[in-house]
């Protein structure tokens, strides 16, 4: 997706990124507005050459897209997903695993070795996803409130 079309479609993107934020454990505080910021900078870093997003388009809607980034992480360049999001009505259809491939041919061309996500430890659908797309486990984030 151009910046353009992500300004066209920063609506659906602004509550796509806004419903994964929310499905997290510790976001109650979380706004709609902070969602909306987050697609303007998706935009700018999309006209700064430093991001790669991918939509899925069905029935003249977006129903999913993909948000990834090259990164350094303990001396090796890969590609962050920072984000993956497929609405839920569309879930189980593919669309996941087609988001994925197109980062992963993304980072082909640019001859990065690696991508790497996090997801959310209850995600059992997305982590299931990952691991059938050849996501190992690296890390393990734990968490004690006090």
């Amino acid at each position: 997706m151009t910046a353009d079309m992500c300004e066209q479609y920063h609506t659906i993107l602004a509550e796509f990124y806004y419903k994964n934020m929310k499905s997290c454990v510790f976001t109650e505080a979380y706004v709609f507005a902070e969602a909306e910021n987050k697609i303007k900078e998706l935009v700018t870093y999309l006209k700064e050459g430093e991001a790669y997003v991918f939509g899925y388009l069905a029935d003249n809607q977006l129903v999913g897209y993909v948000w990834g980034y090259i990164h350094n992480f303990r001396e090796e360049q890969r590609i962050y997903v920072n984000e993956i999001h497929v609405k839920e009505e569309w879930r189980s259809c593919g669309i996941g695993k087609q988001l994925l491939n197109e980062i992963e041919k993304e980072a082909e061309i640019h001859k990065i070795k690696a991508l790497y996500i996090h997801a959310e430890a209850g995600n059992e659908k997305a982590i299931k996803l990952y691991k059938k797309e050849g996501f190992k486990i690296e890390r393990v984030q734990l968490r004690k409130s006090l």
